[in-house]
């Protein structure tokens, strides 16, 4: 059990981050378009999913590198949602 979670918060981890890092490539629209057309908190909730499935993976250095990423992952998409949300209104 503890070895699926491992692969699942992998699996979560990775959903959560490709569109982060695709912002900074050429295929941004193709990759962020296809995650954000139900919604755009769809990257923070399978960071959360994948943070859920990291704390219950395998002890040792898979499960804190799954753990930090994953709260990093959360934490970048927190922070460009706020800029979105908040920032651009205009004054």
């Amino acid at each position: 059990m503890k070895k699926s979670s491992t692969t699942f918060g992998f699996l979560f981890f990775l959903l959560s981050a490709i569109p982060l890092f695709a912002l900074m490539s050429s295929f941004s629209d193709l990759v962020v378009g296809f995650f954000n057309r139900v919604t755009i908190f769809i990257p923070i909730i399978l960071g959360v999913i994948g943070l859920i499935f990291s704390v219950y993976s395998e002890k040792g250095w898979p499960k804190f590198g799954l753990i930090v990423g994953n709260i990093l992952s959360i934490g970048g998409w927190a922070l460009l949602l706020f800029v979105a949300i908040f920032g651009f209104q205009a004054p």
